[in-house]
């Protein structure tokens, strides 16, 4: 992939026909996480979220060319996926960043930014009381990206019981 250079980045929710490239950033998502998710996994999530717009949304990052480039067709360079949910704790629904992806030749560009941006308007403008994420230990470029963003840690610790 040809790195970022005089390219802007344009954010629109994520469609069927953008799945495949989703799930191959995906990949490198769950091997890095170790998770015990797999590819196919994943797109029934992502599939069953662009389907059902109340649970949550997932949007793509394309990298649209100058004009006069050698391949000017748009290319999709990142993503990220956040759900919806309600809670009494913070009054009412709150939306959290569940997954975000940059593909490598993309990073340090704003991609990730202009993605988080993205979400927090479209969680204003649905009335959303609290955007959060939880990130994985010595992930500094989300940490970057998300304190950019005007987002503060919190301290708590993550329990879990997984099925």
């Amino acid at each position: 992939m040809k790195a970022l250079h005089s390219t802007t980045v344009e954010v629109r929710p994520a469609a069927q026909q953008d799945i495949e490239v989703i799930c191959t950033f995906v990949e490198e998502l769950l091997l890095k996480w170790e998770a015990r998710a797999t590819r196919r996994a994943a797109q029934r999530v992502y599939e069953h979220i662009m389907t059902a717009p109340d649970l949550g949304v997932v949007l793509v990052a394309e990298a649209i060319a100058p004009a006069g480039a050698e391949d000017p067709k748009p290319r999709i360079c990142g993503f990220a996926y956040a759900s919806y949910e309600w809670r009494s704790e913070f009054g009412g629904e709150t939306m959290e960043l569940v997954e975000m992806f940059v593909e490598p030749s993309s990073r340090s560009a704003g991609v990730g930014r202009t993605l988080l941006n993205a979400l927090i308007v479209r969680g204003r403008e649905r009335g959303i009381h609290r955007f959060s994420c939880q990130v994985h230990p010595g992930n500094s470029a989300i940490e970057h990206a998300l304190e950019s963003c005007g987002l503060d840690p919190e301290r708590r610790t993550v329990w879990s019981l997984n099925f």
